[in-house]
């Protein structure tokens, strides 16, 4: 597992990889909004996806990254990164901490 990174998801210390996307989006206002977001591949909540599967499967079997089966953790891997895209914005947590910081709470 990586480090003290917790899936968002399960709560838990069972991610298995981060990546790191750059994204941009225009808000309201017609400015461009650059970020960066991360994606992870957690071993409970991505097992049975067709993209990280592969990723979890790998790291169930070897534990970690070997240098000797790394050919076998490439190819899914770069699947995974080729489709990965950052979250959407969850709209709701917006719009509740935007009146959180008008109440003066944040």
């Amino acid at each position: 597992m990586i480090g003290d990174w917790a899936c968002p998801r399960c709560r838990t210390d069972s991610v298995l990889a981060v990546l790191r996307l750059p994204h941009a989006w225009t808000n309201a206002s017609g400015n461009q909004v650059r970020g960066v977001s991360d994606v992870l591949v957690c071993a409970r909540c991505d097992a049975a996806d067709p993209l990280a599967g592969p990723v979890v499967t790998y790291f169930a079997v070897h534990g970690t990254v070997r240098p000797e089966s790394l050919a076998q953790l490439v190819p899914g891997l770069l699947r995974w990164i080729d489709r990965a895209r950052p979250p959407k914005p969850d709209e709701d947590a917006l719009d509740a901490e935007v009146e959180a910081w008008y109440r003066g709470e944040l």
